[in-house]
């Protein structure tokens, strides 16, 4: 690995007067950016992804006790689960209305 190259420098910088000599801009206070609140979308998107899973584990342990294939017992779970959470969007959007 190279060395460094450090240099002395014999003359001393007053850094106070470049300063001066340059054109001084007014100084902003610092403002931190807001950060945004988490929107209630954000929040009910997950809220539905975990009440998805709850509801795949709850039809699959139905259909598993009632001796069903693995495979189709799973697969129907999953899509039971999809149906039931948009059967119920359907639902609460006619009822909103």
């Amino acid at each position: 690995m190279p060395v460094r190259n450090l240099r002395h420098y014999d003359e001393e910088f007053d850094y106070l007067e470049l300063v001066k000599d340059q054109e001084i801009t007014p100084i902003q206070d610092y403002m931190p950016e807001v950060e945004p609140a988490p929107q209630l979308g954000e929040l009910l998107y997950f809220l539905n992804i975990a009440v998805f899973c709850v509801l795949t584990v709850v039809f699959s342990f139905v259909f598993l006790a009632t001796k069903m294939n693995t495979f189709f017992a799973f697969a129907l779970a999953i899509a039971s689960s999809f149906a039931s959470i948009q059967g119920f969007r359907i639902y609460f959007n006619k009822k909103r209305k």
